[in-house]
């Protein structure tokens, strides 16, 4: 009897031992990967490690759909920007501008630019008009049932979805690493680490700010859509001769272009003397020979003579 129970508290000595050893590897091997990932993040890492477009793209998805039973395009709102620019003809251009403005203060737009351009034969405004993207269409269809002539007209619709939700998953994903930085900076004991930690962390920002201002522009394209309107009044054409000149003062004129050409033509002659002086030196030359030839024909007629 007295041996059975020693066997039986030798056995659950061994069984509670084996629990316990079981326990502290468990325990050994969770502090080792935890310093491990200290070590790993501690080290100094190369954002464009972090930042590389494999890396984004294996781990946006995940981020975009954890469920895979979910279709992304169908719950997202489509992202669009819409232009157009419409070419107006009109007869009295002053009742077509203030037209205009009514119609921008009705439905809450603004000016972008504004251009008046006025010459001999046409007056015409370029206007740029910022319109609240819900009144768009609504404002295309005044203009067009106003009763100016439409010379021409262009609207154009771009889906930017794909690049929106591109820029937001990555500008999560960047948020997220910054954040893993920031934790990883307090934990670095060395300041090499640090500096590491540092740098990546100021490139990080860097490039969440330009994420950040790309996402505010395309905010502000779908937000207030962009109408250019032209509007112009062509004007009747009369003949106006342009004015002469008097006598004297055309007199005048003729004096002063007179003087100035025959300035230029002095300064010309300076300008070319070098080639002035081999001309007369060739000259020259070129009479002394014939002097010569001359010369011998009168001495040869004297000797035949005699």
């Amino acid at each position: 009897m007295k041996f059975k129970i020693l066997f039986i508290t030798l056995v659950f000595t061994l069984l509670c031992s084996c629990n316990s050893g079981n326990l502290k590897s468990r325990d050994s091997r969770e502090v080792i990967a935890e310093m491990s990932n200290t070590v790993k993040y501690s080290a100094p890492v190369v954002v464009d490690e972090v930042n590389s477009e494999k890396n984004e793209d294996v781990t946006e998805p995940e981020k975009l759909s954890l469920d895979p039973n979910i279709n992304t395009s169908s719950v997202l709102k489509k992202k669009i920007i819409k232009d157009g620019r419409i070419s107006i003809k009109t007869d009295d251009i002053s009742a077509s501008k203030k037209g205009i403005d009514e119609i921008v203060k009705k439905f809450s737009a603004y000016y972008d630019t504004e251009e008046l351009h006025n010459d001999e034969t046409s007056t015409s405004y370029e206007l740029k008009l910022r319109i609240p993207e819900d009144n768009f269409e609504k404002i295309i269809k005044l203009i067009e049932s106003g009763k100016d002539e439409i010379v021409s007209k262009s609207i154009h619709s771009r889906d930017i979805t794909e690049e929106y939700v591109d820029i937001e998953s990555r500008l999560s994903f960047k948020r997220d690493y910054l954040k893993r930085y920031k934790d990883l900076l307090v934990k670095s004991s060395t300041v090499k680490d640090i500096l590491a930690v540092e740098e990546n962390i100021r490139k990080l920002q860097e490039e969440i700010e330009s994420k950040e201002g790309r996402l505010k522009y395309l905010n502000d394209q779908i937000a207030y859509s962009t109408l250019e309107v032209e509007i112009s009044q062509e004007k009747a054409y009369t003949y106006k001769p342009k004015p002469s000149d008097k006598f004297f003062e055309r007199l005048k004129n003729s004096l002063s272009k007179g003087w100035s050409s025959l300035v230029s033509f002095v300064l010309w002659l300076i300008s070319v003397w070098p080639f002035l002086i081999i001309l007369f030196a060739i000259y020259l030359f070129w009479n002394r020979i014939i002097r010569m030839r001359k010369n011998k024909r009168l001495i040869g007629n004297s000797k035949k003579d005699n």
